[in-house]
């Protein structure tokens, strides 16, 4: 017996991703963090020179804002591409 998959369409795939992403707003930055696309490696963690991002419930978490400093180190070094910052 086959299985038989349904097809996404793009706006499905795109309303998806939006609702696993969690967004972070300040006047001068705006971080964008996917749990979907996220495996909790913490990479985008420990190269954040300023602390801005915590690990919780094996997730990141955006902890200081305002001490951003938009390096986007944590958007470079994730392999996920599941954080973007703005």
């Amino acid at each position: 017996m086959s299985t038989i998959t349904k097809l996404r369409s793009r706006e499905d795939v795109l309303e998806a991703a939006r609702q696993a992403t969690k967004s972070y707003v300040s006047a001068g930055v705006t971080i964008e963090i996917n749990d979907n696309w996220c495996k909790g490696c913490a990479i985008c963690v420990e190269f954040c020179p300023k602390d801005v991002l915590a690990m919780q419930d094996g997730y990141p978490v955006v902890v200081d804002l305002a001490a951003c400093n938009r390096c986007q180190l944590c958007d470079i070094r994730c392999p996920d591409f599941a954080i973007t910052v703005k």
